[in-house]
């Protein structure tokens, strides 16, 4: 009798301490999500090369007689690095569209969707912006995110951070609100 409930214990520990211990074999094991972005706030520079493929015209205006630009619509695809250097680490890249919404002369409106490729190693994914650029700021939406960036919200402000030709560098300065 007493060696069926030795037996009956050893069981209840096996049990007892076999569920917590296969849990934590799992979380050590990683996933193939990355980890879901835990700052508030995230820098990074787009380089823009003039003349050079990543920015193209997709569609004339319609007609520049009566309304500026209105109706031109670009694509692009530009490098994301950590710093304002063009040299420096590439974090991923900006792709998407700008459609001119403007019908005055010497102004410029347009209406920008963009998506953001991230990388920096430890947080990865995208972010999907939408909203208008105009020549006093821009701030974009965060339509929405992949990976690291999953059910996020937030905003990003671009900035000229440098300009000399044929090379323009912007700051985007991204608020993620939870």
């Amino acid at each position: 009798m007493e060696r069926v409930f030795f037996v009956h214990n050893i069981l209840v520990l096996v049990v007892v301490f076999s569920l917590p211990a296969a849990l934590l074999l799992k979380s050590a094991e990683g996933s193939d999500e990355p980890p879901l972005v835990k700052k508030n706030h995230l820098k990074y520079f787009v380089q823009l090369e003039s003349g050079k493929p990543g920015n193209a015209r997709s569609a004339e205006p319609i007609n520049t007689t009566f309304s500026n630009n209105f109706g031109q619509s670009a694509i692009f695809a530009f490098n994301v690095t950590k710093s304002k250097s063009r040299t420096s680490k590439v974090l991923g890249f900006v792709r998407g569209y700008t459609v001119e919404t403007s019908y005055a002369a010497n102004t410029l409106t347009l209406l920008e969707v963009e998506f953001l490729e991230y990388d920096d190693g430890h947080y990865s994914g995208t972010l999907q912006y939408q909203g208008v650029v105009t020549m006093e700021g821009s701030q974009l939406a965060i339509a929405g995110g992949t990976g690291s960036f999953r059910g996020l919200q937030g905003y990003v402000v671009v900035s000229v951070e440098s300009k000399v030709e044929p090379f323009t560098t912007y700051r985007h300065d991204v608020t993620l609100l939870k």
